[in-house]
């Protein structure tokens, strides 16, 4: 039977959310680049009110606090119990930022509509994105802007599409079906902007951005990455359970095609997302 790694919001609620939070460290160290570029994108103002979107452990929320002040305030929202509760205990003496744990296809967000609204990586886990972005544009006040990053294809993002071409190489998994809910659902700019604009949202702008990944983590050698991905990626679950031969052999490759990308004591992956920018 093939085994199928794609990921859903309600993963998120339980073995999803669980890896990350094992793991938020490493994954907030190779991420914050990303969040980086999106917040300079994103321009935040002094006094602005601002919703995060699959927050996480907090740390898009934190910043974002910080740049709106004095009197600007975020609310951070996720669908994972246990990731909302860590980026509370995180934030915790930063007075305009508070976390919600909630669907936000579906449920009521406190304090709600914001004028801002950004997501690091958090809306493309939706099964119905029509339906979320129209509820994702409630919560903004008319005018409102929306900044996100997205992956870009998996041709883009070797650092995790190799990887699982190696875990597929020795299991059978089902082939990626980009229309799903996970990583790459939101790849296609085309369509991206086509859910934004059914939504409700115009004046949409792309922009990419491309980076590097030092998967595992900061540190990371490729013996590293390789755990890593045989943990924490999307294609985890389906290696839990086989043969411990056969995850040794995806192991040896994996360790092989990381030490590709290693030099200089660094681990570097080529990374593509979509910055996305909208009003409401």
């Amino acid at each position: 039977m093939q085994k199928v790694d794609q990921t859903s919001a309600e993963d998120w609620q339980g073995d999803r959310g669980a890896h990350w939070l094992r793991d938020m460290d490493k994954f907030e160290f190779m991420l914050e680049p990303l969040g980086l570029a999106l917040l300079q994108r994103a321009g935040l103002q002094p006094g602005e009110r601002v919703v995060d979107i699959g927050c996480g452990g907090g740390w898009t929320s934190r910043k974002a606090a910080s740049q709106v002040l004095p009197t600007g305030s975020v609310r951070g929202v996720d669908i994972a119990p246990m990731l909302v509760k860590e980026a509370t205990s995180r934030a915790k003496g930063i007075s305009n930022v508070a976390f919600t744990c909630a669907d936000a296809a579906s449920a009521a967000v406190p304090a709600a509509p914001f004028d801002r609204m950004i997501s690091r990586l958090g809306v493309m886990f939706f099964a119905d994105p029509g339906a979320a972005f129209t509820r994702l544009r409630s919560l903004l006040v008319d005018r409102g802007q929306l900044d996100w990053a997205v992956w870009a294809p998996p041709e883009d993002n070797p650092w995790m599409s190799g990887a699982r071409k190696i875990a597929a190489k020795h299991i059978d998994l089902a082939p990626p079906d980009l229309s799903a809910p996970g990583p790459f659902s939101l790849s296609n700019p085309e369509c991206l902007a086509a859910l934004l604009t059914g939504a409700g949202f115009a004046n949409i702008d792309v922009v990419a951005w491309t980076g590097e990944q030092s998967v595992g983590g900061q540190g990371s050698t490729p013996q590293d990455a390789a755990d890593f991905a045989l943990t924490a990626l999307s294609f985890s679950d389906a290696v839990s359970d086989i043969d411990p031969e056969i995850q040794l052999a995806i192991r040896s490759e994996l360790v092989e095609f990381y030490a590709g990308f290693y030099s200089g004591g660094q681990l570097a992956v080529p990374a593509k997302a979509w910055l996305v920018r909208a009003s409401a």
